[in-house]
């Protein structure tokens, strides 16, 4: 607009020199340099090609920190114990927390190494102020905080440790429906999480604690935030974990429900892979490009085609066609009773396998030796006779029809599988007497011929 009306003046008054003075002209004006404001935001990613999280420069963080003050506890009412692991700050123990209401609790206590700096420590605190506003049997509890260094966080202790490292160890013990579980189970903590307007940022099976063989926690809260008003949380600079975040929250920083609900299937993923991490191999910088072109993470062995495709809803590129929290813990939980039936169903039939080769076997996995007939020598034991193939693989038939009358019979076995009992006995018995009358034949030929030789 400014040159349209210098070049009017001009014009007007026959000048050829400019009325706007410009002190850097030829420079871009700053606005138009703003790619953000274009739609076409860039930024550095500053990663190793190992680590789960990579930082992504950016300004600061506006977010500011509540009181603690209510969850205040004093320090001689916990007893520290062992290391049992490390989190983003330091180390993390297994302690006792004495209440003066409660008996002794076992708890964690995560440690902070470097809370000299009320920075360092305002954001090891944040998890904590995170975790005191929810309630919900699939989220770890947050038992109290000590404030003063050094600055501790107590939480409820999770017996069996994180997820990742429990998938691994019980690897070949886990069935499939424990493991429906627990992507059922962090789907209702998540699903709370959103009516609560939280986003967690960071789901990954790391952050999940195994409280017990069937109930397990979603845990560390360290990057949750609350939106607020607004529909999205945009980050500040610091590590986020790229190879489990959604595209707008790697391009744009843009974190909301439905990036949550990316995350949770890679989460899924990584339970159906008994821990493995997603995109193995891949550095952290080329991770957006495979996605923008297509790219998703492959089904897991033995998955239900139910549960890939719901997790193939999740990783949608447009966030507004991923399911909500609500939707994916009703179908999970859909998919669990199937799984449930499915089991139930296969052990039936391992049952009913087992019964028919035991009554087969007479519980023994080696077919009896063929009973002498009187008048002629063992089978097996006189030269040149041999058992019949059919009793080579049967059960003692005559053991069995000795000891169980019909009546007897009918109190074991269901209607159907008598019926089938009573089949297999009488072809048993036509084989027994085929084979009878062959074995006389050769007694006779046996006993003629050293007569024949004597004439």
């Amino acid at each position: 607009m400014a040159d349209l009306i210098d070049g009017y003046c001009r014009l007007v008054n026959g000048a050829t020199q400019s009325f706007i003075i410009r002190p850097q002209k030829g420079t871009v004006p700053y606005l138009l340099a703003n790619n953000e404001k274009q739609g076409l935001r860039t930024h550095t990613v500053s990663v190793s090609e190992t680590d789960d999280y990579a930082e992504i420069i950016d300004e600061e963080d506006t977010y500011t920190m509540p009181s603690t003050r209510d969850y205040e506890i004093q320090r001689e009412r916990i007893e520290l114990g062992r290391c049992i692991g490390e989190g983003q700050f330091g180390d993390v123990h297994q302690g006792v927390y004495m209440s003066p209401e409660n008996p002794a609790m076992a708890v964690a206590i995560k440690t902070c190494k470097n809370c000299t700096s009320d920075s360092v420590r305002e954001k090891f605190l944040q998890e904590a102020l995170t975790m005191r506003q929810f309630d919900h049997p699939h989220i770890v509890k947050l038992i109290g905080v000590i404030t003063e260094n050094p600055v501790w966080i107590i939480m409820e202790l999770c017996t069996l440790g994180e997820l990742r490292s429990f998938l691994q160890v019980r690897k070949y013990s886990l069935d499939l429906a424990s493991l429906i579980l627990y992507a059922y189970q962090l789907s209702t903590a998540l699903a709370y999480l959103e009516s609560k307007r939280f986003v967690h940022r960071d789901i990954a099976a790391r952050n999940v604690l195994v409280s017990s063989t069937d109930c397990v926690k979603l845990g560390d809260f360290g990057l949750s935030r609350y939106m607020e008003d607004s529909t999205y949380y945009k980050a500040s600079k610091g590590k986020l974990p790229i190879k489990w975040m959604a595209p707008e929250s790697i391009n744009f920083r843009r974190f909301t429900s439905a990036s949550d609900v990316w995350m949770f299937g890679v989460c899924m993923w990584e339970i159906l892979m008994h821990g493995v991490k997603p995109f193995q191999g891949v550095k952290n910088n080329d991770v957006i490009g495979r996605i923008e072109n297509g790219e998703r993470l492959p089904m897991p062995p033995n998955c239900p085609p139910t549960l890939y495709s719901l997790m193939t809803k999740c990783w949608a590129y447009d966030p507004s066609r991923r399911p909500r929290f609500t939707e994916l813990k009703a179908q999970l939980s859909t998919i669990l009773e199937e799984e449930k039936l499915q089991q139930e169903e296969r052990m039936r039939m391992e049952s009913r396998r087992q019964v028919t080769v035991s009554w087969d076997s007479g519980g023994s996995d080696e077919a009896p030796p063929k009973p002498s007939r009187p008048g002629y020598p063992s089978p097996r034991s006189s030269e040149g006779f041999y058992p019949s193939p059919q009793h080579m693989v049967q059960a003692n038939h005559y053991q069995d029809s000795a000891t169980l009358d019909m009546r007897g019979l009918g109190q074991v076995l269901p209607a159907h599988l008598m019926e089938e009992r009573l089949i297999r006995q009488q072809q048993e018995m036509e084989e027994d007497q085929r084979w009878l009358e062959k074995e006389e034949r050769f007694l006779v030929i046996a006993f003629r011929e050293p007569y024949i030789s004597q004439l």
